[in-house]
């Protein structure tokens, strides 16, 4: 580089340094004005005035930069590069939303501490992300594989952060306060569930306390041995750029974002689903034999994190079934000794259902094919959508009709012969497709779930990735012969060019909806008693109730949560939380005195466990419901000998309301026939 060149490049890192720090004083100034001047400005708090602070200051950065002397030494035009900056300090914006509630929730830092450490953060990956696009990228459309692989891998690091800052930041879904109970019963299986999900979280909660970020902390980790299985597969098939582009769908995609945020059976699942799919291809078409451990662990550890991983192992055998090379592992001791090592790992389940009357397999089996019928085709199919997005479903259709085409795209990133990449379409279509299949055949007189295809698509990564490849429209136009095949790549061509901006507009979402339940967004309110926002302060305010109450009468009351599982869930999560953060000293756990609406003749999955009928008679409960009717019900009165008042409390999030919920004290409850019971929707009671 001349010397010349050289000295304008260093005067220009200087002058955005300097900027730079202008921004982040500008940030800081404008946000303490901000909080000084709150009470005369309406609804103003944390959200809109971080948000506000670093919008304007972002703007004057970028303005500045544009208009300065080194201007001359960028190489995208003015007007692209501008927007192009807004755009990524609005990615950055959500970003360090995440970092400021973290900091504030999980840690006694001061409100304005936090928000300096916020504004230098986002100030250096700001201008950071602003000397790289302007001086280092390059302005041909078709840039080099490199700067590509750049691209993709910070896609991937910001999706993983983005996922970081936020973990401890919005409340819980009451699906994992469900879980964080099953932890708190801690067993070798449950009614609903394996043991694998209670057992992550009970680890993580014993070394950082029932906090959120530990509850979800099992699913982050999770989600890196997922990526990694499939990055090394995406490896193997095709090369390192493509196996980065696998990441970037892994990190992005929102069935796996979601999948590595909120803690679930489907997490360690997932993770186990991904493994399952490598070392069954190191079987099949590199012959490892010693893959056949792996493989028998991770189908073994699968089955104890969630029954469905069954639908993978079903694949796998009829692949060795139809696939004629692969025949010969079934006169082998390997395959058996896996399926050996998959029951011993299972086993522990096997053993809790032998004496529970094998109520966990009757659940999942007969009890879901006795439900009622219900055609549910349409929202399975809206289900996937969600999961992979409308570019993502098209790319799946654009792999499966395009074959021809996708095979010819295929040789060009892989060594292997053309019989070889045949082979390895075939058994990742098949893998992803089999149980896919399956659960649309369900769908068909069943009520279908949003996550029930979530990991089966995990075989197809690896394919996906060629599509976020510029080589292959290339390739694809010109592989054109029929109509036919022209409408293919047409189609193949269509989704290379939609997967940046999906990518783009997924982490956009994420970061605005995250931010939303945690710090919340100016002029967005929340839903009514939705899952469990707000309850960080209805936990506290329930607990002190309970304190009270017990302290008056004298007696341990059990709280009971009138629908199956959501209220009793949270608040046992949320009356603990409050306990150990204010180092409350009580005589009752929680987790240990709230049920849930089982005892009224109801569903408590596994409440009913937990919670007996039998043991409960003669107790004084607390009833709290979202809705007045549940807690005057004749099926309520018929089981009490006395009912207190119904009072009410309003749940609040920053300063906005997002539920009412209702409670009353009941004393002398006891079991009644289950005889001539009144009905729940005569009376206003539960329609669960």
């Amino acid at each position: 580089m001349p010397s010349n060149l050289s000295s304008r490049f260093l005067s220009a890192r200087i002058q955005l340094l300097v900027i730079g720090l202008l921004t982040v004083a500008l940030d800081l100034t404008i946000f303490r004005f901000l909080l000084a001047n709150a009470g005369s400005v309406a609804d103003l708090h944390v959200a809109s005035a971080h948000m506000t602070s670093f919008m304007l200051a972002a703007v004057f950065g970028c303005l500045l930069t544009l208009i300065g002397p080194l201007n001359h030494l960028a190489k995208v035009p003015r007007l692209p590069r501008f927007l192009t900056w807004l755009l990524i300090a609005l990615l950055i914006l959500f970003l360090r939303g995440g970092l400021l509630a973290s900091l504030v929730q999980m840690t006694s830092v001061p409100l304005i501490t936090a928000q300096l450490i916020a504004a230098v953060f986002s100030g250096v990956v700001l201008f950071g992300a602003i000397t790289v696009f302007s001086f280092y990228w390059p302005t041909d459309h078709r840039a080099p594989e490199k700067s590509l692989d750049t691209v993709f891998l910070l896609i991937t690091a910001y999706a993983v952060l983005l996922r970081l800052f936020y973990l401890g930041a919005p409340e819980l879904l009451f699906e994992e306060a469900y879980y964080w109970n099953y932890a708190q019963h801690l067993d070798i299986g449950y009614l609903d569930h394996p043991l694998m999900v209670a057992w992550l979280i009970k680890a993580t909660t014993s070394l950082l306390g029932n906090i959120e970020f530990a509850v979800r902390l099992g699913a982050f980790m999770c989600w890196f041995v997922t990526a990694y299985c499939i990055f090394k597969l995406t490896l193997e098939l095709f090369n390192r750029s493509t196996a980065y582009r696998a990441l970037a769908i892994m990190a992005v995609l929102p069935v796996y974002f979601s999948f590595g945020f909120f803690m679930s059976p489907d997490a360690p699942m997932t993770a186990c689903w991904a493994m399952a799919v490598y070392f069954f291809y190191q079987i099949i078409v590199n012959e490892k034999k010693h893959a056949w451990l792996g493989l028998g662990i991770a189908i073994g550890l699968g089955l104890i994190s969630k029954y469905t991983i069954a639908l993978l192992g079903a694949a796998m055998v009829l692949f060795l079934l139809i696939d004629q090379p692969s025949r010969k592992w079934l006169t082998r001791p390997e395959p058996y000794l896996a399926v050996v090592i998959a029951l011993l790992l299972f086993s522990p389940v096997v053993i809790w259902n032998f004496q529970h009357d094998w109520a966990s397999f009757t659940f999942q089996s007969q009890g879901r094919l006795a439900s009622k019928f219900s055609f549910s085709l349409p929202r399975f199919i809206g289900n996937v959508i969600i999961f992979l997005t409308p570019t993502g479903v098209l790319s799946v259709f654009a792999i499966v009709l395009s074959r021809k085409p996708f095979l010819a795209n295929m040789a060009s990133f892989s060594q292997s012969p053309t019989n070889q990449l045949r082979r390895n379409y075939f058994l990742l279509v098949w893998l992803a497709l089999f149980p896919v299949a399956v659960f649309a055949a369900i769908s068909l007189f069943r009520a279908s779930k949003l996550n029930w295809t979530g990991p089966s698509w995990l075989a197809l990564v690896p394919l996906l990735a060629l599509l976020l490849t510029p080589k292959l429209v290339a390739t694809s136009a010109t592989t054109s012969v029929t109509a036919s095949v022209t409408t293919s790549t047409r189609l193949l061509a269509w989704c290379c060019r939609a997967w940046m901006p999906t990518l783009v507009i997924c982490l956009l979402f994420y970061g605005a909806s995250l931010h939303w339940l945690s710090l919340g967004l100016p002029g967005v309110g929340y839903p009514k008693n939705m899952h469990l926002i707000g309850w960080r302060t209805l936990g506290g305010e329930m607990e002190q109730l309970i304190t009270r109450l017990e302290q008056e009468t004298g007696e341990k009351i059990l709280v009971v949560g009138m629908d199956r599982n959501k209220i009793a869930s949270g608040l046992a999560f949320y009356r603990t939380q409050y306990i150990e953060t204010n180092k409350e000293k009580t005589s009752h756990v929680p987790a240990l005195q709230t049920a849930s609406e089982h005892l009224f003749a109801s569903v408590g999955l596994m409440y009913e466990f937990w919670f007996p009928l039998v043991q409960q008679h003669g107790k004084t409960l607390l009833l709290v419901s979202n809705d007045r009717n549940h807690l005057q019900t004749n099926r309520v009165l018929e089981r009490v000998k006395t009912a207190g008042e119904i009072s009410e409390v309003i749940v609040s999030k920053n300063g906005q309301p997002s539920g009412r919920y209702y409670y009353r004290l009941v004393k002398g409850y006891q079991e009644k026939s289950t005889t001539n019971e009144p009905s729940d929707t005569a009376d206003g009671g539960s329609s669960d």
